[in-house]
């Protein structure tokens, strides 16, 4: 006998597919990352890259993660390492573009110390979401380990995966912190994983929406969605940078990608590792393009900023909730 219509969810195929609020806040953290690179909100570290204050952002530190062996992973002190290629940003300098990481130095920065991912003694991978270097197998404890890389000025997170009890991680810019070299305590011994550096924007898809029938004769809906959009920076500059960007994007208009087909066909540019994944990983204007996996349009509507306030002197906030307009159905 063959299911009816109307003995079945319209719009589901598959209880495994993501729905609508989890495919719209994924598609605003890949929006996001992409359009922040197009404004030059990264910074280049090269051998070498002192701070402001001391220290210096080249080199890595030792991470203790009980899941590897000692000296095994290695860490950059900012993490969300860019990995975007076609990136390009008039400067006062000219077009620049985010640095392309190829590989390692171990205990010295001439071509004799250098070790791509592929090397037979010291191989290993990038996990980029959290600035790691992995080796395959653990060197010596003591080595000094330095890597060019761009990182992101601003994180981009989404809500289920930055939970409020992970730790807001001050002062992350501050490389000549005793902290640094420290794995069993201090400002850097928490897993990236449960850190959340600042400026930070988190993507909340909450549950306020509504919907109204598109046109006659079709099951199709258009549905206004509110998300807030949390900024956590430590300046009140910072916050009002970013508050002032996010609420300024009324009216605009983007292209969701279909992640349910891009998970399906195995073309997400980042595997399981945090890694690139292999041959020609897509990029954001690849996923939306109409060659590619682009799905519906999305536009920003109403927009509200509330909860501006500085509860420390090392802490400011700010909520931007915007109400997105998107017509969905049973496609």
């Amino acid at each position: 006998m063959a299911i009816q219509d109307f003995t079945k969810f319209k719009g589901l195929n598959n209880i495994g597919d993501s729905q609508f609020m989890i495919i719209l806040e994924n598609n605003l953290k890949a929006f996001c990352d992409w359009s922040f690179l197009g404004v030059g909100a990264w910074f280049d570290v090269t051998i070498p890259t002192s701070g402001a204050y001391g220290g210096t952002f080249h080199q890595m530190r030792l991470v203790d993660d009980p899941a590897y062996d000692a000296g095994q992973v290695w860490e950059t002190p900012r993490k969300d390492l860019v990995w975007e290629t076609g990136v390009s940003y008039p400067s006062g300098l000219g077009t620049v573009q985010p640095i392309q990481i190829s590989g390692v130095f171990l205990d010295g920065t001439t071509a004799a110390n250098f070790y791509g991912p592929g090397d037979s003694t010291y191989g290993h991978y990038i996990d980029y979401p959290l600035g790691r270097v992995v080796f395959d197998s653990a060197i010596d404890t003591t080595s000094t380990v330095y890597m060019n890389h761009s990182y992101r000025w601003v994180q981009v997170y989404l809500a289920d995966k930055a939970p409020w009890w992970q730790e807001l991680q001050y002062r992350s810019f501050r490389v000549d912190s005793a902290h640094i070299s420290q794995t069993g305590s201090g400002d850097w011994s928490i897993g990236g994983q449960h850190r959340v550096q600042l400026p930070a924007v988190v993507i909340e898809a909450v549950p306020r929406r509504y919907s109204e029938g598109y046109e006659l004769g079709s099951a199709n809906l258009r549905t206004y969605q509110d998300v807030l959009f949390h900024v956590v920076a430590e300046s009140k500059w910072q916050r009002n940078q970013l508050v002032d960007i996010f609420s300024m994007q009324q009216d605009k208009s983007i292209y969701l990608f279909n992640t349910n087909k891009v998970a399906e066909e195995g073309v997400y540019p980042l595997d399981y590792r945090g890694m690139l994944a292999s041959g020609n990983p897509l990029m954001y204007p690849n996923l939306v393009a109409a060659s590619g996996y682009r799905w519906k349009e999305c536009r920003f509507g109403s927009t509200t900023l509330s909860e501006v306030e500085s509860p420390h002197p090392g802490l400011h906030e700010g909520i931007v909730r915007t109400t997105f307009e998107v017509i969905v159905g049973n496609t």
